[in-house]
């Protein structure tokens, strides 16, 4: 799923069973950290890169780019929890639908893609507008107590 907002819709139950728990910020900030290369491809025609190599898409690579996250910008719990949460989920919903993968690199296979773009599309567009509809009803609830206060 390079550059897709659709790796967002796992914050919605997130937030919804465990508010205040997860950084939207660090969670955003390791998916594009993850999908950078695709980024620079896609977004500026760059040559083409690896999308899913190991040093981005791998179990292994999502734990250390978290743990480089949670290191340099920690903040709080939220914020690391934020990092290895959005890491992790990555991994997990593109191994399902990128068959050139290493998930569990070194080894290099993908022994869980499934071809699952299309359900796996269905089922994330709606998490993801509740996604949208919770930070939209949090900035509306956040700016109001901000003109409450003046």
């Amino acid at each position: 799923m390079p550059i897709t907002p659709l790796h967002f819709g796992v914050l919605a139950p997130v937030n919804h069973f465990f508010p205040g728990k997860v950084s939207v910020v660090s969670f955003t900030l390791i998916n594009l950290w993850m999908d950078g290369n695709a980024i620079l491809y896609y977004g500026f025609g760059l040559d083409r890169p690896e999308v899913h190599g190991p040093m981005t898409h791998s179990m292994l690579a999502a734990l250390v780019l978290a743990s480089i996250l949670a290191l340099l910008g920690f903040r709080s719990r939220k914020w690391v929890i934020g990092a290895y949460v959005g890491g992790v989920t990555h991994v997990l919903l593109d191994m399902l639908v990128h068959a050139e993968m290493q998930p569990l690199y070194p080894i290099h296979w993908n022994p869980f893609y499934a071809g699952l773009m299309e359900p796996l599309s269905l089922i994330l567009l709606p998490l993801t507008l509740w996604f949208v509809v919770q930070v939209v009803h949090d900035s509306f609830t956040w700016a109001k107590s901000k003109l409450a206060a003046s």
